[in-house]
């Protein structure tokens, strides 16, 4: 018996010491582990230094896109302390001078943000044109960049003959006959011409701006008077030089409309203009 109540405190001991021996091994694998982040996070490997070159030359205002460049691993010697250590960091850049092939890249090369300006979102050839719609009546106001539409214009005009003047001025190919008029619409003197201007056209931006309100009425009031009226949002689609003509022209004399198009649907369908009564002499 007292044998075993001697041994005891020994193995007490021992158990104590491989508690401290496993949290001692813990805090080196921590250390070890921080270590290797930190390595990588600097752009270091086993005595290497990354940094970003250009595949090819790269001419001037060119803005940079991933594929343009490569990742590579030289010695500390051979690298520049300046230079880009991830692509991440360059795309959406504009190049300020000509970056030859190869070559490191350093922040005097390029722009110091990204551009992310709606310049950058329109392609080659094409352009953004902005227009008023109305956010009530543009799916609902759940139309966002990227997205395909297409454009319908709305107009008031006089006579039949006003609004094929109106579609020949616009560059659209249909024509409009008097509507069937029965006895009480003869003597008409105001109609609404609707016509689909544009289609599959891409939405590049959306900003919205409040129908404003009273400065000095209650607030009661200020929201009461904001929702008698749609909001209206200025919407930027990308177009031809042309078409961004005539859209300019039908912002100016009507109301614009824009209907969402089903992701993937770019099929061009032949819409006829539509011409109705609205006015009548008295």
């Amino acid at each position: 018996m007292a044998e075993q109540a001697m041994t005891r405190p020994r193995r007490d001991k021992s158990q104590r010491y491989v508690f401290y021996l496993g949290l001692l091994l813990a805090a080196i694998a921590a250390v070890i582990v921080f270590v290797a982040i930190n390595s990588a996070e600097s752009g270091t490997t086993g005595g290497t230094v990354a940094v970003v070159v250009a595949n090819d030359a790269i001419p001037a205002q060119t803005r940079v896109t991933s594929d343009m460049l490569s990742v590579k691993f030289l010695s500390p010697d051979a690298a520049s302390p300046d230079a880009f250590s991830s692509r991440s960091q360059l795309v959406d850049r504009v190049v300020t001078a000509e970056i030859d092939a190869g070559a490191q890249i350093l922040p005097s090369m390029v722009s110091e943000v990204a551009g992310d300006s709606l310049t950058f979102k329109v392609e080659a050839g094409m352009r953004g044109v902005s227009v008023e719609v109305r956010e009530v009546v543009t799916a609902g106001g759940n139309i966002k960049p990227g997205d395909k539409v297409d454009v319908v214009g709305v107009f008031q005009v006089k006579s039949v003959e006003a609004a094929n003047h109106l579609l020949a001025q616009l560059g659209l190919a249909y024509t409009v006959a008097d509507p069937d008029l029965d006895e009480a619409d003869e003597g008409a003197q105001s109609f609404v011409l609707t016509t689909t201007l544009l289609q599959n056209v891409k939405v590049v931006g959306l900003a919205q701006t409040l129908t404003p309100t009273t400065a000095s009425g209650t607030l009661a009031e200020e929201v009461k008077e904001a929702d008698t009226e749609p909001k209206a949002a200025t919407a930027t689609v990308q177009v031809t030089p042309a078409q961004a003509q005539m859209l300019t022209t039908a912002d100016e004399f009507g109301i614009l409309r824009m209907d969402a198009r089903p992701v993937g649907d770019e099929a061009l369908v032949d819409v006829p203009a539509t011409l109705i009564v609205v006015e009548r002499t008295q």
